[in-house]
Order: C-alpha cells, then sequence, then structure tokens
C-alpha cells in the first residue's frame, strides 16, 4: 500500500513558521502601542462631511512665482492665480434639531479654524458639539489666513523692486505680518510677564492666581483663582528647547511650551487688497474687514440661511457682512448674528440699530475682559428699537463674570478651547433655543 506524506517540506514549514512568528510579534506590538486620547465625549453621528472654498477672484500677475536661476531681475511672466478665497468645512448631523438653522464659526486674530475644532489639550471642540446638538456647523479658515491661502505675489513683486534698485518702492509694497506671539498671548490672556519692562530674556512668566501676580489688572480680576485654560497641555520637547534655536527665555520653560501655541499663525490676509465703503466710518476698509465678510455673506447665501458666530478681530467682520447682505437685499437670511469678545460697532460697519430689527444679536465676554461699552450700546440701541415696536429680535450681551456660576470662573479670551468650553458652548447653544426663531416648514438649507 502506498502512504502519502502528510507532513510539510522542510523549507515550507521553516517558511510558515517565520510567517507566523512575525504575526505574532506584530499581534503584540499592536496590542502594547498606546491607544491615542479619544478627542469626543462620545461617538459622533453625522450624515455628511467635507469642504469648500467660497469666494475669489482671479488675479493676472508676472511675480505669481519667484523668478528662475540666472534671472533674479526679470519677472517669469503673466500667470493667473486665485487670491481672497475662503476655506470651510462642514458637518452635518444624522439627527439636526428641529428647524435649526446652520451655525457658522468664525476665528480671530493669529488663528485658523483649527481653534474651533478641538482643544489643545485633546477635548471636543465647538464644532463637533455643535453638531453632537444637531446643529449642522460650519468652521471657515478666514481669507487670507491658514487652508484659504495668502497673494505670495506681492512679496515677490517687492523683493524684485528691492532687487532691482528701487529699494523705497519695494519697502513700501512689503506686507506687514502681524501676529500674536507665544509670550504676547500669554500676557494677553493668562498672566504676565514680570517685573515690568522686562523681556523673555531678562523676566518671567506669571500665571493669573499666582503669588506676585501684579495688581496693575485687578479691575477684571481677582488673584484668588486661575485661567480656566489648559496650561498644563506642554510639549516636552519644546519645554527642553529640543531643536531650539536662539537662547532660551528666562522661564519658567513649561510656560513657553503650550500645546496651545502651535495654533498661532500670521495674519497674512494682509497681502490682500482693501476696500472703501460710503456709508462706513472710516471708509478705508482693511484687507480682513474686506474679503471674509464678503465670502461670510457667500456662505450665509449658499446655505439659504444662517447663524454667524464671531471671534474677537472677526466680530467686526461680522458686522460688515450684515452690510454686504443688506445691500444685497438679503438681510432676512442671517438669523442670528453672535459677537465674543469682539467689536460690537455699528458706525464702524455702516449699520444702524434698525437693521437689527429682525435678527437676534447677541454679545458675549468671558471673566478677563472689560466690558464693551461699545457692545453694550449697540445691544442697548437694539433693544430701544424693539421696546418701542420697531422689531421682533431680542438683543443681549452676556457677561459669563456676573453669572454666579462658579464654572465660568477665569474663563479667558480663548473660551472656545477653554477647560470649561462645553459650558460656554452651552450658554450659546441655550441663548439660540430662546430667540432664534425656526424655520418655516418648507424652510431647507443647501449644503
Amino acid at each position: 500500500m502506498r502512504h502519502e506524506n502528510r507532513f510539510m517540506p522542510k523549507t515550507v514549514c521553516s517558511l510558515f513558521s517565520a510567517v507566523l512568528l512575525l504575526a505574532v510579534v506584530a499581534g503584540a506590538a499592536t496590542l502594547d502601542a498606546p491607544k491615542m486620547k479619544k478627542f469626543l465625549t462620545k461617538p459622533l453621528v453625522i450624515e455628511d462631511q467635507g469642504s469648500f472654498f467660497i469666494g475669489g477672484v482671479p488675479k493676472v500677475t508676472n511675480y505669481a512665482t519667484v523668478p528662475g536661476p540666472g534671472t533674479a531681475t526679470q519677472p517669469p511672466g503673466p500667470n493667473q492665480i486665485t487670491i481672497g478665497q475662503m476655506y470651510v468645512q462642514f458637518q452635518i448631523p444624522q439627527n439636526k434639531k428641529r428647524n435649526m438653522p446652520p451655525v457658522i464659526m468664525v476665528h480671530g486674530s493669529s488663528h485658523t479654524g483649527a481653534c474651533l475644532e478641538s482643544t489643545p489639550d485633546g477635548r471636543e471642540g465647538w464644532e463637533p458639539y455643535f453638531v453632537r446638538k444637531g446643529i449642522s456647523t460650519y468652521v471657515v479658515d478666514q481669507s487670507g489666513r491658514g487652508r484659504s491661502g495668502f497673494d505670495e505675489s506681492v512679496i515677490h513683486e517687492a523683493a524684485a523692486m528691492i532687487k532691482n534698485g528701487d529699494a523705497a518702492k519695494g519697502q513700501a509694497m512689503l506686507p506687514a505680518f502681524g501676529r500674536i506671539t507665544d509670550n504676547g498671548a500669554w500676557t494677553a490672556w493668562f498672566g504676565h510677564l514680570i517685573p515690568t519692562g522686562s523681556n523673555i530674556l531678562t523676566g518671567k512668566l506669571i500665571r493669573h492666581g499666582d503669588p506676585g501676580d501684579p495688581p496693575t489688572d485687578d479691575a477684571l480680576h481677582s488673584d484668588d483663582y486661575f485661567p480656566a485654560y489648559p496650561l498644563t497641555a506642554v510639549d516636552p520637547n519644546i519645554a527642553a528647547r529640543t531643536g531650539a534655536i536662539a537662547q532660551a527665555p528666562a522661564g519658567p520653560n513649561n510656560y513657553y511650551a503650550l500645546e496651545y501655541y502651535k495654533e498661532l499663525v500670521p495674519n497674512a490676509e494682509v497681502t490682500l487688497p482693501g476696500s472703501t465703503c460710503t456709508t462706513c466710518d472710516p471708509k478705508e476698509i482693511s484687507p480682513a474687514n474686506t474679503w471674509t465678510p464678503e465670502n461670510l455673506a457667500n456662505l450665509v447665501e449658499k446655505l439659504g440661511g444662517a447663524v454667524v458666530a464671531t471671534h474677537s478681530q472677526s466680530g467686526i467682520m461680522g458686522h460688515h457682512m450684515v452690510r454686504i447682505l443688506k445691500e444685497r437685499g438679503h438681510l432676512d437670511l442671517l438669523k442670528g448674528l453672535i459677537t465674543i469678545e469682539g467689536s460690537c460697532s455699528l458706525p464702524n460697519s455702516g449699520l444702524k440699530a434698525e437693521d437689527f430689527d429682525n435678527i437676534p444679536y447677541m454679545a458675549l465676554k468671558g471673566d478677563y475682559t472689560a466690558t464693551s461699552e461699545v457692545c453694550q450700546t449697540t445691544v442697548d440701541a437694539i433693544n430701544a428699537r424693539r421696546a418701542a415696536g420697531h422689531g421682533t429680535a431680542k438683543a443681549e450681551y452676556i457677561k459669563l463674570d456676573e453669572l454666579g456660576n462658579p464654572v465660568f470662573k477665569g474663563t479667558t479670551h480663548m473660551m472656545m478651547d477653554g477647560t470649561n468650553n462645553l459650558e460656554v458652548a452651552d450658554v450659546i447653544l441655550n441663548w439660540s433655543d430662546e430667540n432664534i426663531p425656526p424655520k418655516g416648514k418648507n424652510g431647507k438649507s443647501k449644503k
């Protein structure tokens, strides 16, 4: 009788063993690998998400690219680029809040929409939280900032002028990129640089509430508590000065190594042209207040109506957006305007209180910021018209430091990233529930 060999050849057996061993090792490595921290408070169910660009104009220029080798003084020739466009990302919840319009969120100076996506210490940000509450949410990067891009051709043209001998004209053309520095953000919102008159190489950062906190801003906060902000979220490599350029600050190093600082970017919208507004005071409009308001108006129209929430620098942009919608006859598409620690000036943006007769309006401030007289004046003017029977919309100036709730103690200017960021978000959501009128039965928003 013939018997079959039921055993594999040695070479095959060795190969199989090696593969099996690799699989076991890989599996063990996977099990041992550290798990990423979950940013969301719980799973988020969405119907759709994506991104797109809105607005922008074509520009034909000889300076879209840098000159090639050997042609340093000659421009490369005419090319077309698109400038002034605005990046928009969105999430649409599967279970939408009945009849609630979408919300557009706008960041402030030296930031991008990243500050609204999640916090520096990896917690749920306002964007997913609003979606979780059933609201379609759109987050933008201001025109000329972040993913919206900027106009590099003005820098190339200025550099060419300087190389060709016209230094004065070239230098005048170079835009001044402003930004908030790491220690500038600290002294604006979280503490001080002491002693007075020192710099980062001779002084040190001190947190609000720490021993030695200078009394210069006691009118804005007391010294018995700390900023409600993730100041312990630190990059250890930056704290250790790994790969550092130049001398280390005087310290403490951890305060110079916040994860938050990585969000800060230059205000590159200064590369875009400005504009004029005959009804505004002043009439000359900066690039920042030219392009983003235009594109916000475009976005509100594209969505068929929306609530717009601005922060800090973008506060006046929201008001210029209102003016543009008014000029186009589309003021009815703005379902509410929320101004978070930003300018509320009506004259600056060519508006009057009557323009908000049917637009709910909220100004919001945290704990370390002085009350804005301009915001209070605007709110009072809108409510005066309502009291006189000229409008139906309510205006309100909510000051978190006056609500008497300890959860808001220490709320900073960057409240969307604070340790109490979701509690602040609830204030906005509750106000919206009470004041934003629902859409009509047939009212639909486009994505």
